[in-house]
């Protein structure tokens, strides 16, 4: 059994403090609860120039996952096509122009797919 290895966080024993108005102390709790984040947490990563993602919500989650789903599916049908002769495939598509039209918009799809993952992951 490998052990795992303990990172070390530099302790902080600064402190910072900062007012504002009960309207801005609300923008900031509910941007850091979007974020899954504590207040101070936030005001930090703010205050060193990083932008705190929001979590997703359960419908974004819902979507993201369908998303992937779909783009699996697309990926096994194209492996499935490549492994077979051009006859074969004719003979699935029963015409040669449908079916190179309909490879190319797969193709470009999953890669269309592929950057929107890719942009929800950042």
């Amino acid at each position: 059994m490998r052990k795992k290895k303990k990172i070390e966080v530099p302790r902080r024993t600064k402190r910072l403090d900062s007012r504002a108005t009960p309207e801005e102390y609300n923008t900031v709790k509910e941007s850091a609860k979007r974020c899954g984040l504590t207040i101070s947490d936030y005001m930090r990563k703010c205050a060193l120039g990083h932008k705190p993602k929001l979590h997703l919500t359960e419908r974004e989650i819902e979507a993201y996952c369908s998303l992937a789903d779909a783009r699996g599916d697309l990926v096994h049908i194209r492996s499935a096509l490549k492994g077979k002769s051009q006859e074969q495939i004719k003979h699935y598509f029963n015409n040669e122009r449908f079916m190179r039209s309909w490879i190319d918009a797969v193709t470009n799809i999953i890669l269309q797919w592929d950057k929107i993952i890719e942009d929800m992951k950042e």
